[in-house]
């Protein structure tokens, strides 16, 4: 397994990221086109991002950014690969690097895939993780719920 951190990603991780983010994120926050994903990104300031990479693919995506003033962070991992400890690493790593780390987690099981499963909500691994949850900060979204969650060191 390599763990590449970069800067800048090139089309082709996009695109990968992209059909990860859209194959383990709830369908309702899907990216349609890869220009919808890169506007995105855009919207991220000062990123760094570690890839996951494991036989040639790319099965999950770390990366940290200033939003409001704060350190805020994403992280997708193919559930193929999830409860290995990957996420795990990745965070603890980020931990050490980062005094403090803010993050949106859906809370919802009910939320579809779009391979027609069920979305598993995440809160549980960031409770295990240390991250301090605050159900009464929700973001401002017509289409999904999430809560803020924040690591503090």
């Amino acid at each position: 397994m390599i763990f590449l951190d970069i800067y800048s990603l090139n089309t082709i991780q996009k695109k990968a990221l992209r059909i990860l983010w859209n194959n383990e994120y709830p369908e309702i926050i899907k990216h349609h086109t890869l220009k919808e994903f890169e506007e995105y990104i855009d919207s991220l300031k000062n990123i760094n991002h570690t890839i996951i990479i494991k036989n040639d693919l790319i099965i999950g995506w770390y990366a940290d950014f200033i939003r409001n003033d704060e350190h805020w962070f994403l992280m997708i991992l193919d559930s193929k690969f999830q409860g290995k400890g990957i996420g795990r690493g990745i965070l603890e790593k980020a931990k050490k690097k980062h005094s403090l780390l803010n993050g949106w987690v859906v809370i919802s099981n009910t939320y579809l895939k779009t391979n027609n499963q069920l979305y598993q909500s995440p809160i549980k691994f960031y409770k295990k993780l240390g991250f301090t949850i605050f159900e009464n900060i929700t973001l401002n979204s017509a289409s999904i719920k999430a809560i803020k969650i924040q690591f503090t060191r």
